[in-house]
């Protein structure tokens, strides 16, 4: 009996030292197994001096929560360098659902200008969502008391729904610059031309030159800024005109302008010019077509039709019409 109560307590004992070593991995492999894995990326600003060797935490905000913070430092590689894009990946303990924003906090006094970051949380058989944002005001971040010790840059949530497509944006403001437009004149083509011969009267004479034309407008629009649109998308816009010196937006409308192709607009127009001789005098009156290029800058505002956001697109507007007709009398 002793010999089966000695075997009992050794078969005892390694049950015992089984479940301990069992308790031991679940303890570790758990909060694993709740663990969320982030994904980062962080362009430095690629200039002198934008870069640091100070150490960088992150820390991540979203619907459910924010991470602790994780310090951003890759082994043997330099960090934060300018111009560069380092990528980071950690796993932490908190879920933050959707992510709206990241705050970096740094430990030391060297300059860091960090352009924009990019974060994703990792969820198991489903694609990554990435979230950006922009530090647009170039804000420095340091100890120095001028500068900002943490810095917090959120999402700006248009840029999931993006690129900009008829579907789901509506052009909600479209402006021309037209302070800063610039006119170049490119021909000048004789439309008609009547003379008038009143020397031999005592009084005046009239006539006029009836002109019956097809003037055309050609739209053609780059986008320099907010470049993330839809190759198919189509928008309409007032035409913008060239009369007395100045440029101005007609209430003429384009349909269907895209930033890939140029869209022409044409009319037939008719157009009377009196030609007055006054008592003894002989007048020319002339009729010219005039063609010309404007480029002209612009700004346009589109908002997404279910979501409260927007998005900006700028560039510039070139215009090519040969809608202006104007006279031109000469008296002998």
């Amino acid at each position: 009996s002793s010999g089966i109560n000695a075997e009992y307590g050794e078969h005892k004992l390694s049950s015992s030292i089984d479940m301990s070593v069992n308790m031991i991995l679940l303890l570790f492999l758990l909060p694993l197994c709740y663990s969320m894995d982030y994904k980062v990326e962080i362009k430095t600003k690629d200039e002198a001096y934008a870069g640091t060797n100070d150490e960088i935490l992150i820390t991540i905000h979203g619907t459910l929560g924010s991470t602790s913070p994780y310090l951003l430092d890759q082994d043997w590689y330099d960090d934060f360098e300018p111009g560069y894009i380092d990528e980071h990946e950690f796993f932490r303990y908190e879920d933050v659902g959707d992510i709206l924003c990241v705050t970096l906090e740094t430990r030391g006094y060297d300059d860091l200008i960090v352009e924009y970051v990019y974060v994703t949380r990792s969820i198991y058989n489903m694609p990554d969502i990435w979230f950006y944002m922009e530090n647009k005001e170039d804000s420095i971040l340091s100890l120095d008391p001028v500068d900002h010790g943490s810095l917090k840059l959120c999402e700006k949530r248009c840029y999931r729904y993006l690129p900009v497509g008829a579907d789901n944006w509506i052009l909600e403001k479209m402006d021309y610059k037209t302070e800063k437009g610039v006119v170049h004149p490119t021909s000048t083509v004789k439309a008609g031309q009547i003379t008038v011969d009143a020397r031999d009267s005592s009084s005046s004479q009239t006539s006029a030159i009836n002109l019956a034309t097809t003037i055309s407008d050609t739209l053609s629009f780059t986008h320099t800024q907010g470049t993330t649109v839809s190759s198919t998308l189509t928008f309409e816009a007032k035409i913008p005109k060239f009369a007395s010196g100045s440029i101005s937006v007609s209430n003429t409308h384009s349909d269907s302008n895209s930033f890939t192709k140029s869209n022409t607009v044409t009319k037939s127009v008719s157009f009377n010019f009196p030609c007055v001789a006054a008592a003894g005098k002989k007048v020319t009156c002339t009729a010219f077509q005039e063609t010309y290029q404007m480029e002209i800058p612009y700004e346009q505002v589109w908002r997404h039709k279910t979501q409260k956001c927007t998005y900006e697109v700028s560039g510039m507007s070139t215009v090519d019409s040969d809608s202006t007709i104007s006279m031109e009398v000469d008296e002998e």
